[in-house]
């Protein structure tokens, strides 16, 4: 069965798709259009059918695969429409009609505002776009949502070879019938855009108010386009004029009242209710107002650019600030709180450069850290290292732990991972595990200084910073993070920013972990990272013994023999597996 429907004067897939019975009679000679995005070989382009009883067109590839990816595009947005139809019309307000105009002139102002081309393209786009709108021709070219319009011979067609006030006072002169047909012709399609955008089908009386509008801010577009072609691309002042769309059927959310009950339903780590809630309040200083519904796309770009030009690094804006309002939109629109998100698609143009990315400790940076680590006295400093260097845990689950968490299970030393009984966080389910401890770590004293304290190991038990009932500020344990880093890098030699503090030794122990002949799959448990892909979720790594000895094989480079050969033998794993008695 072929795949691709092909036609013979062309080298491009085609599509062919029928369109539902129910709704083919209102659905024959409008337009549908899907924009195809950008891939590694392909342009981004734009499919645009009159519809019939078929939906079908050029796929503008000859890439099977990425074919594929399209047609799939296109029947989702030819089912949409058919819903739309189906759905029946909607009455529209004023400022609903005046907020779909909207829509068309930031589109037209983004389709074109880069390259505006000539100042008389953009006098014979208004020219006829004013003619068409008061009825005083008989048709004008169409408005395309893509691309030009083909002004220039049908502007000399109807107005002569004027120019300037000569050509507003011919137009002046001209008689106005206000009959649509002109009007259809010209804003039509751009029409068909805005509804089809916002899922919306209207009667005829709505559809030529709409098209009137749409018309004036067509009008609009075209006069700041005209002065950029001229030089100047000063922003049009006039464009706060037009509303955010909102469905009527929805009441105002604030972005405050989704933050709240993304915080109640999700209950975030304390960290993150702390970083976001920054987050959230400088996006709400920058757009000076607390409403989700009138954010806009080019609210998001504007404020991207701000934080951008405020210092932040790129890495930043991307992956904290906007992943944070898209994650809140996304929370909202799941829970039926707003329609878009305005945070979707909006990105960061950060390129990983060679010799910026992340890299582990070596033997040796292991070996002068814990050798650093042995004579200090503060306990965070002295006990934290070897516990990185054996079990490959983020840092902010070693801080957490307490002394009940130092244990023995099944005859075997163990460490239990687990959120701090005082309202700590993990990163996610599968970081809650219990890993066996190293010879090393049992043999540097770690047991003993665990068995000494009553609570937490390395904050105290009444801390300054300590957990607020309400889930919020950063916990306790944070704290002791960021001062052994600070710590760390003090050290000579551990300057590198390439290499994190502490999350370098995580790298390290994987790495070695993996040279050590451990199976990744069991290096991931031990580290707390998700099972990869569904067989990953069979597998249960709950035999502590069968763990204990794969831990065993890590060499930890400060443990030397006396003739300075490394490091452990089977008979180094054994005293690991012996039973012994809690103290």
């Amino acid at each position: 069965m072929k795949r691709h429907a092909s036609r013979a004067d062309s080298g491009y897939l085609q599509v062919k798709i029928r369109v539902p019975t129910d709704v083919r009679d209102r659905a024959r000679g409008r337009r549908l259009s899907v924009v195809f995005p950008a891939t590694a070989t392909e342009p981004e382009s734009t499919f645009t059918v009159t519809l019939g009883e078929f939906c079908k067109g050029s796929l503008q590839t000859r890439d099977a695969r990425i074919a594929d990816i399209r047609i799939h595009a296109v029947r989702a947005a030819l089912m949409a429409f058919c819903d739309i139809l189906r759905s029946g019309t909607v009455e529209l307000t004023q400022r609903q009609i005046e907020a779909l105009a909207g829509d068309v002139h930031r589109h037209l102002l983004a389709e074109h505002g880069d390259n505006p081309g000539t100042p008389r393209e953009w006098e014979s786009f208004k020219a006829l776009t004013r003619a068409a709108v008061e009825g005083k021709i008989p048709g004008a070219p169409p408005i395309p949502e893509r691309g030009r319009s083909d002004d220039e011979v049908m502007r000399e067609l109807l107005f002569g070879e004027t120019e300037g006030e000569s050509l507003t006072e011919t137009i002046n002169g001209m008689p106005a019938t206000w009959e649509a047909r002109a009007l259809e012709q010209r804003v039509g399609r751009l029409a068909y855009w805005a509804l089809q955008s916002r899922g919306i089908e209207v009667d005829s009386e709505t559809r030529l108010r709409l098209l009137r509008r749409i018309a004036v801010a067509a009008l609009q577009a075209g006069g700041t386009l005209k002065r950029m072609a001229g030089g100047d691309f000063r922003p049009d002042p006039a464009a706060e004029r037009f509303p955010p769309y909102q469905d009527m059927c929805k009441a105002a959310v604030s972005l405050s009242d989704i933050f709240d009950r993304w915080q109640r339903e999700t209950k975030p780590a304390g960290s993150t209710l702390t970083t976001w809630r920054g987050i959230l309040a400088d996006f709400k200083r920058h757009l000076k107002h607390d409403d989700a519904i009138r954010v806009t796309d080019q609210d998001m770009v504007a404020w991207k650019d701000a934080r951008i030009a405020a210092g932040r690094s790129l890495k930043t804006v991307a992956d904290s600030d906007l992943a944070c309002i898209r994650r809140l939109y996304a929370f909202a629109i799941g829970n039926k709180l707003v329609d878009r998100n305005p945070a979707e698609g909006i990105k960061v143009a950060v390129k990983k450069m060679a010799g910026t990315g992340r890299i582990p400790y070596t033997h040796d940076d292991i070996a002068r850290l814990l050798r650093h680590a042995e004579g200090e006295g503060a306990d965070y400093r002295r006990w934290l290292p070897i516990l990185l260097a054996t079990t490959g845990a983020r840092v902010g689950e070693l801080t957490q732990l307490s002394a009940d968490r130092v244990r023995i299970e099944d005859g075997v030393h163990v460490l239990r991972i687990e959120p701090a009984a005082d309202g700590g966080s993990l990163k996610n389910e599968g970081s809650e595990r219990t890993v066996p401890m190293h010879p090393a770590l049992i043999d540097s004293g770690f047991i003993d200084f665990a068995r000494s304290k009553n609570g937490p190991l390395f904050y105290g038990s009444r801390p300054k910073r300590g957990a607020r009932s309400d889930g919020e500020g950063r916990h306790a344990s944070k704290s002791v993070a960021n001062r052994l880093s600070d710590w760390i890098r003090t050290l000579p030699g551990f300057d590198d920013p390439r290499k994190g503090p502490a999350h370098s030794a995580r790298h390290w122990w994987k790495s070695t972990a993996l040279r050590s002949g451990m199976a990744d799959s069991v290096a991931d448990h031990l580290q707390g990272h998700a099972a990869s892909g569904v067989a990953g979720r069979y597998r249960h790594h709950d035999d502590l013994r069968f763990l204990a000895a794969e831990v065993a094989r890590i060499p930890i480079p400060l443990m030397k023999r006396a003739g300075g050969e490394a490091l452990l033998t089977e008979a180094d794993i054994a005293p690991i597996l012996e039973p012994i008695e809690q103290s």
